[in-house]
């Protein structure tokens, strides 16, 4: 099990992700895993290194966009590939150009594909960002040996003038979701390239959602 766990986690590439400077904007992490015939990229980051990345692999690419939001999307422009797959909300962001482009897909119910290793894509119930994807990537049948790339999915919203909040009911559908699906480990955006077990990052989540109030839609988080 440990050594076909190490196979699959073999196949992933990580750029890091990096913070706003003089240098570059706030960038997310961009994961690109090897299948049978194609790249696998998860985001597509906002710096000049993330497209030199991607455009630097060799061989065909999908792509699977998390979120609209420009530290994971804005590079769409800039980068090659055969197929794009982002939800419905992120697609509204995208240029007229991109929207038109060959191999754009709108994924709003659980797509699946065999390369090697198999892939799904699906929408996952997100306080942080509406139609927000995750990618999980089976490395056997062993379900231990499966993960999912979650992006900012499993953070919450971002307040604007006051503090960062989670939707109840969002929330409450997003640890159904996360209980539910197959993958035991799961990389997160903005973290160093470990992947958080499954269980830790419910642990997390349930300890928000026990926060609720009666009659109150949304959950406070301290920053």
């Amino acid at each position: 099990m440990e050594n076909s766990s190490k196979e699959v986690l073999s196949k992933v590439l990580h750029l890091p992700s990096s913070g706003p400077s003089e240098k570059g904007p706030l960038s997310a992490d961009v994961y690109a895993v090897r299948g049978r015939e194609f790249w696998w990229i998860f985001d597509v980051g906002a710096c000049d290194d993330s497209v030199k990345f991607i455009n630097g692999l060799e061989g065909k690419k999908n792509v699977v966009v998390s979120h609209f939001h420009r530290d994971h999307s804005f590079n769409l422009d800039r980068i090659e590939f055969e197929n794009l797959y982002v939800g419905r909300e992120t697609f509204l962001h995208c240029s007229k150009a991109l929207q038109a482009r060959r191999g754009m897909n709108i994924v709003e119910t659980p797509v699946i594909f065999e390369d090697g290793i198999k892939f799904r894509i699906e929408v996952i119930p997100s306080s942080h960002a509406k139609g927000s994807l995750m990618l999980t990537v089976y490395g056997s049948c062993v379900l231990e040996d499966t993960f999912a790339f979650l992006g900012d999915s499993t953070y919450p919203m971002v307040g604007r003038n006051g503090p960062d909040c989670y939707n109840v009911q969002l929330l409450s559908e997003q640890i159904k979701f996360l209980r539910c699906c197959n993958a035991s480990r799961f990389f997160m955006s903005h973290r160093r390239l470990v992947p958080r077990e499954k269980e830790s990052i419910l642990q997390v989540l349930e300890s928000y959602y026990a926060q609720r109030e009666p009659h109150k839609n949304f959950i406070d988080v301290a920053r």
